[in-house]
């Protein structure tokens, strides 16, 4: 089995009612719109590749709409929430929760106090750019935990 893979519907589908994700996906679509999921797959697959490659320590899949299999349900909740959102549903106060563990979970790994499954298909993750020089005190160095699926 890949170590990185995608998300499908099917992976939504299974997380929730595939009936609330089918109305989640193609409820209030302008005319000739396309149904919304594939978009929303993607970004938020891409804001997960980026946190990931925020750590030098990473690196990522060379396919794009791939991520972390350690991280699918995490990213799978997200996509939800974001669908939500799409249609100005609201989120359970149990989504809001999650959703808070998931960012900071994410920040983690961001900040290499956590990593992720490497890629069987690496590539090197973009250099994160930043401005100013950067400065530390008082930081506790710990190794990182491996997140595993």
């Amino acid at each position: 089995m890949p170590l990185w893979i995608p998300i499908t519907i099917d992976d939504l589908n299974n997380a929730k009612i595939a009936a609330l994700v089918d109305a989640l996906r193609t409820a209030a679509l302008a005319v000739g719109q396309s149904e919304r999921s594939v978009a929303i797959i993607q970004a938020v697959v891409d804001r997960v590749r980026r946190k990931i490659s925020s750590c030098r320590q990473n690196r990522l899949d060379a396919n794009v709409a791939t991520i972390p299999q350690g991280l699918k349900d995490d990213v799978v909740k997200l996509i939800i929430a974001d669908l939500k959102n799409a249609l100005e549903e609201d989120l359970t106060p149990a989504e809001i929760t999650e959703l808070s563990r998931i960012n900071a979970d994410l920040n983690r790994i961001a900040a290499c106090l956590d990593v992720v499954e490497q890629p069987d298909d690496a590539i090197d993750a973009p250099v994160q750019s930043t401005a100013g020089t950067p400065s530390v005190s008082g930081v506790i160095c710990r190794p990182p935990r491996t997140i595993a699926g």
